[in-house]
């Protein structure tokens, strides 16, 4: 106990975001509405599967339906998309390091609720771009701004989401690096999310 209170001390810019991470998730209460399990935060109840990881199945459907072919799943987890290439976040292979895939050689890159945990996203991102052929598939599936829990220092992800990903950010960064936007939806869906589908038609 002393020896926290000296890293304390010594170090407040170690604790003091421990800190308010347990204060924000003192926030957080748990309320039944018709037997069903909800999460109480900043006046928004939030469904208890929100809590449970495998945010893939929620997009899964529609990602097929754009994924086929030879691709991968970045940041997959436990839950990867049927069918793909799982990219784990190993030395070897990751968001940052994809050298086993030459560039203009897959089909599709897919990824689900990977991108919030990256800090360079935008180097990351251009390597997925850079890994697709012409007329490949990039399929975002990313938190929504709205879900507060999973906001950066928010009391379900603390400092594991760097950032927050918006469409109005996306967009234009995709546009520029020679992607089509295909489709996106900037509302939530059920599983608090949004995706984004674009096309590479340039180098």
């Amino acid at each position: 106990m002393f020896n926290r209170l000296l890293t304390a001390i010594r170090h407040p810019h170690r604790i003091i975001p421990h800190i308010i991470f347990r204060i924000r998730l003192l926030q957080v209460s748990e309320v039944l509405v018709d037997s069903e399990l909800f999460h109480r935060y900043k006046g928004e109840r939030y469904p208890d599967y929100l809590n449970h990881g495998n945010a893939c199945q929620f997009i899964a459907p529609k990602a097929l339906a754009y994924c086929k072919g030879r691709g991968i799943d970045i940041g997959a987890g436990t839950w990867s998309l049927p069918g793909s290439i799982p990219i784990q976040d190993e030395p070897h292979m990751n968001a940052y390091k994809l050298d086993t895939f030459p560039d203009d050689s897959l089909d599709y890159v897919f990824s689900s609720h990977c991108l919030e945990h990256l800090d360079n996203w935008a180097e990351a991102l251009s390597l997925w771009i850079s890994r697709l052929r012409i007329g490949g598939i990039l399929f975002l599936y990313l938190p929504h701004e709205s879900m507060k829990l999973w906001n950066p220092r928010g009391p379900w992800v603390a400092n594991t989401h760097r950032w927050k990903p918006r469409h109005e950010i996306l967009l234009p960064f995709l546009s520029k690096r020679g992607m089509e936007i295909v489709e996106y939806n900037a509302s939530r869906d059920p599983y608090w999310s949004f995706h984004i589908v674009a096309k590479r038609i340039s180098a």
